[in-house]
């Protein structure tokens, strides 16, 4: 799946303001790491220095598996010299490769609060469905009647385990309304637009955090 030769996309798994993509190759693998050449920065096309430490997401196209795009969480360990200078990367193992959608969104189900202000309508309280750093499925009251292509703005609840709670706003649109025949619950799928970078990555975190926990109890 992960060999020598096979290309990464990576992103800082942090809160930085500016969004950043690096392009390595994996030139080695050892057990628990994976050794890459230096990254190249893909906006500038100058090569980056990562401190060890650095948490990081990767992704890859794997082409044993219909060019599936796998993700997975991963951090700089260190650096060698063999023919090349390489950065060690700790390799989580394959378990911990999330497959996602061509986009490197994860979408979890997942109830969090939500407000929503819908274009020309009342401010409402509701749950998701599900989520993504790209977009939600929100439940919609039935005194809401709107149509796809109605902006809104979101303002989202993110739950910590680890202490408190932490809050998103974001632009959305939705993109369409989908009502369950036997319940009568209507639902409106919205897609993020003008997202800040650092929320959306706190989002990404979240989710990609979720599947591995649903993995780990045999669900995801």
């Amino acid at each position: 799946m992960l060999e020598p030769g096979v290309t990464l996309t990576l992103e800082p798994f942090d809160g930085n303001s500016e969004k950043e993509e690096y392009r390595c190759k994996v030139v080695d693998k050892d057990e628990g790491k994976l050794f890459i050449d230096y990254p190249v920065n893909i906006q500038t096309n100058r090569t980056v220095f990562l401190l060890d430490g650095m948490q990081l997401s990767a992704s890859f196209v794997d082409p044993t598996a219909s060019s599936a795009v796998f993700l997975f969480r991963t951090e700089v360990i260190g650096r060698t010299k063999k023919n090349i200078p390489m950065l060690a990367l700790q390799d989580p193992g394959r378990d911990s490769y999330v497959r996602v959608q061509r986009r490197k969104f994860v979408r979890v189900q997942k109830a969090i609060d939500i407000a929503v202000e819908l274009d020309g309508m009342p401010a409402f309280s509701s749950i998701t469905e599900d989520i993504s750093a790209g977009g939600a499925a929100i439940l919609l009251p039935g005194s809401v009647q709107a149509e796809g292509g109605t902006k809104a703005k979101l303002y989202g609840v993110i739950p910590s385990q680890q202490g408190e709670p932490r809050y998103f706003e974001t632009m959305a649109e939705l993109i369409r309304v989908q009502q369950d025949q036997k319940s009568g619950r209507r639902t409106g799928s919205f897609q993020f637009t003008d997202f800040a970078y650092a929320e959306q990555q706190m989002l990404m975190r979240f989710c990609f955090e979720q599947q591995l926990q649903l993995r780990k109890k045999g669900i995801g």
